[in-house]
């Protein structure tokens, strides 16, 4: 990286590469090695840019401590990213789990008819006339014929009615947590009145998923700090050697000013004497 680099970065060009790869080296796609695969370059190169405005490097030495600055900000910022994926995760698994126990066979019927039907389309030697969809349709309204036909094809093998209603009630569940997580008003709604019919809540499911993986969210937490550290190290760093080097610079202002005053002196002294 260089000053070129800062004011490229700064810029906000629209190239693929990284000012910063330029120090810190490129992968064989030509990509920043310190960008995982899904970052935002663009993202990554105006951090790059406001922090160079902002420290103003002088030389290769402040380049550096920029670098060290930049990426250690970019890696707290993926841990806490990290953080709020796996708590949202979490979140949605315990919804799941909470919906596929407390659904209505109405709001899951329809999965279960064609489950059915597929399974039936599979399994059934006669499908004429769409026999396993519209013997999946008499099954799914609970005709006592149809269900006992069902009963009796499933009788030899592996499958069951409650298992495919169970199949059918998650993958229901699932689709709302996703409209849930999607902020869909009628998922809202009827996610709210199935927990308030229970009392429950979002936040007691939350807290419930965030207690079995406490460890987890515990060990980013510690990353995220030992990262943080590491980078308040550095913009420490930068402010000492900015004094360092200010005071080194008053320093030879003091000396030059020493040098001219004994310049002009010197002359009126000669006279004086003579």
């Amino acid at each position: 990286m260089s000053k070129r680099a800062c004011s490229k970065a700064n810029s906000k060009t629209k190239s693929n590469i990284s000012p910063l790869a330029k120090v810190q080296g490129l992968t064989l796609f030509g990509s920043p090695q310190l960008l995982l695969h899904g970052e935002d370059a663009a993202a990554y190169d105006e951090l790059l840019g406001r922090v160079c405005a902002a420290i103003k490097p002088v030389d290769i030495i402040d380049e550096m401590f920029i670098a060290d600055v930049v990426s250690l900000e970019w890696e707290v910022l993926r841990w806490r990213r990290l953080k709020s994926s796996l708590m949202r995760a979490l979140a949605i698994k315990s919804l799941e789990e909470f919906l596929s126990e407390n659904l209505d066979y109405d709001q899951y019927r329809k999965f279960f008819e064609e489950d059915l039907a597929e399974i039936l389309q599979e399994t059934l030697e006669d499908q004429t006339k769409d026999a396993p969809q519209t013997l999946a349709h008499q099954c799914a309204e609970n005709e006592r014929d149809a269900v006992d036909k069902v009963n009796q094809i499933f009788a030899n093998t592996y499958l069951s009615m409650d298992n495919i209603r169970e199949g059918a009630s998650a993958r229901k569940a699932k689709e709302l947590a996703q409209d849930y997580a999607q902020r869909k008003p009628s998922s809202i709604n009827l996610i709210h009145k199935l927990l308030a019919s229970v009392g429950s809540s979002i936040d007691t499911l939350m807290a419930k998923a965030l207690a079995e993986d406490l460890d987890s969210i515990e060990r980013i937490d510690h990353l995220t700090t030992i990262a943080e550290t590491r980078r308040n190290a550095m913009l420490r760093e930068i402010d000492r050697r900015r004094a360092a080097l200010s005071e080194v610079l008053r320093r030879q202002v003091q000396e030059v000013e020493a040098e001219f005053e004994v310049i002009e002196k010197t002359p009126a002294e000669t006279k004086s004497a003579a």
